[in-house]
This record gives C-alpha cells, sequence and structure tokens, in this order.
C-alpha cells in the first residue's frame, strides 16, 4: 500500500482506532503483553486497488482514506473472502459513516450544574491521558528502556484515537459550560486550548514551539474535584 501518513492518521482518528463493521467495534491495538501491544488494525480498501480484487475497476481504487475502511483482521478477511456481491461498496460506505457519526455522538458534550461535577467528568478524561503517554509516550520508562521498540508506532496511533479526542471533549465541556469558572480559572483553560490545538495540528503535521501541557489547568481542576 501507498496510504500517505496523513491520510492513516485521518483514517485511523476518525475510527477511534476501532473496527468499523456494525456491532464489532474491537480495539484496533491489542494488549497481548503489558510492555508490546500488538497493532491489529487494518486498513482495508473499499475498491480494490487491482482490477481483479474485491469489488475491483477497471482504474482500480485508490489508495485514500475515502476509499479505505478501518476493520480488525476477523472482519477484513471476512468482506474480502466473501462470494462476490455479499458486501458491496455501498455498504462499506455505509459501515464507515456510521461508525464516524457513532464515534461522533461519544463526544457529545452534557451540561452540569456545578463545577464540582464538570471538574470530575475532566479530572477522569485527564487521568486517561496521563496513563496513555506514561505507558506510550516518549518520556515513558519503557521507551526510555528501549528506544528501538514499537512504542513510538503505538504511542502516534494513541494521540489519534484517545488524546485528540480526549483534548476536544474537554474543550467542548469547557465551552459548553464556561460559566461555571471564574476569569483566572478561564484563562488556565484557554491556555490548555492551546496547547490542544497546536498539538493535534503537529500530530498530522510537524510544528515547532508546541506549547507544553499546562500544569495549572489540571491545578484549577484538582481544586474543584477536591472541594
Amino acid at each position: 500500500m501507498n496510504i500517505s501518513d496523513k491520510d492513516l492518521k485521518k483514517l485511523w482518528g476518525l475510527a477511534a482506532g476501532r473496527c468499523s463493521k456494525p456491532g464489532c467495534q474491537k480495539e484496533c491495538i491489542k494488549f497481548l503483553q503489558a510492555n508490546d501491544p500488538t497493532i491489529i488494525g487494518e486498513m482495508a480498501h473499499v475498491i480494490a486497488k487491482s482490477p481483479k480484487g474485491p469489488r475491483g475497476i477497471m482504474e482500480g481504487g485508490k489508495d485514500e482514506y475515502e476509499n479505505l475502511l478501518l476493520l480488525c483482521p476477523t472482519h477484513h478477511r471476512e468482506i474480502d473472502k466473501a462470494p462476490e456481491g455479499t458486501y458491496p461498496e455501498g455498504v462499506l460506505f455505509e459501515w464507515k459513516a456510521k461508525h464516524e457519526e457513532w464515534v461522533r455522538k461519544l463526544l457529545e458534550i452534557p451540561s452540569y450544574d456545578n463545577v464540582q461535577d464538570l471538574c470530575l467528568a475532566i479530572k477522569k478524561i485527564l487521568i486517561k491521558n496521563n496513563i496513555s503517554w506514561k505507558t506510550f509516550g516518549p518520556e515513558s520508562s519503557e521507551a526510555k528502556r528501549n528506544p528501538i521498540s514499537n512504542l513510538k508506532l503505538i504511542w502516534d496511533l494513541r494521540k489519534l484515537d484517545m488524546i485528540i479526542p480526549n483534548n476536544t471533549r474537554m474543550i467542548q465541556l469547557i465551552q459548553n459550560n464556561e460559566h461555571l469558572f471564574s476569569l483566572s480559572e478561564y484563562e488556565a483553560f484557554v491556555e490548555f486550548e492551546e496547547h490542544a490545538i497546536a498539538f493535534e495540528r503537529n500530530c498530522y503535521d510537524r510544528t515547532e514551539g508546541v506549547p507544553r501541557f499546562p500544569m495549572n489547568f489540571v491545578e484549577v481542576i484538582d481544586h474543584h474535584v477536591r472541594i
């Protein structure tokens, strides 16, 4: 495959790193060993690259996001080995659209009556991001111990299917409930928002000068969680 880095990232991110077949949604990173996660996700062509492949056409399908579907190995084999016409391209495009809509609905944002409940919800997201960063990030103990491990690839994918969506959810939570914060607390949020926007941009196109994660944002959240 000659899939561009940008198309790969878009496909993986919008699918939240899960199989797109309805009813599956299996995570495409498996933790068969604690320090050696395995990427099982497969980027399946809706229209085969070869004219003789599944759902093939004369000119062949493109190695682009629009023609790709993230699947687990089981369902990739199932659709490609099934008799011709079992899974027509229209069905697979529908799977893709519905799966990405399912991912978007997971990010629907509630309103809160008090800042403590809001901050508790944000704190749980921060914990998930922090654990992922400590486990797979460039400063993790395993990455330092074994610089040639596959953790960099795992971290690159984790940023797309977990960190960026979680950052987006936290921003939307605060924007939808910003009246619960003081001006000084809101300033810490704006710093986090600037970090999150630059972090996401850097994941798709290498960017210099990405602001570090602002710890004062965590302090604001922790203050309200402890009240």
